[in-house]
């Protein structure tokens, strides 16, 4: 069975209820796509700073099944707003490259090729 796309309404769901302690802010900026997946990413960077490695895996396997089933709006807010800000370097950049999935750590090296061709480097 083929999984159906999932919409930013349904990503905003998703994350109430699998972490709820994001509920609120995630209400607070309903529709903005973009802003819910930064709320997403900055509890990502808390965990990594907790050393709470299985919430991050959790995190990373929301963030994995948003990034290959995502409609577009939700796939760019991946690439966008949760991976960009993702530790480019270091330890917990190492840890966190060995705990995704093969697709969702593609995606985090274009998006660094991508930003490091920008800055010329």
């Amino acid at each position: 069975m083929k999984q159906t796309q999932i919409d930013s309404q349904q990503f905003a769901e998703l994350v109430a209820e699998g972490f709820p302690t994001l509920r609120d802010d995630i209400r607070q900026s309903q529709g903005l796509v973009h802003i819910q997946m930064m709320e997403f990413a900055l509890f990502t960077e808390k965990a990594c700073k907790d050393k709470d490695w299985a919430t991050v895996k959790k995190w990373l396997r929301l963030a994995d099944r948003l990034f290959r089933f995502g409609d577009s709006n939700v796939n760019n807010a991946v690439y966008v707003s949760y991976l960009e800000t993702l530790p480019r370097k270091g330890e917990v950049h190492d840890r966190l490259k060995t705990m995704m999935s093969a697709e969702l750590r593609k995606g985090w090296d274009d998006i660094l090729s991508y930003l490091a061709k920008l800055s010329g480097r």
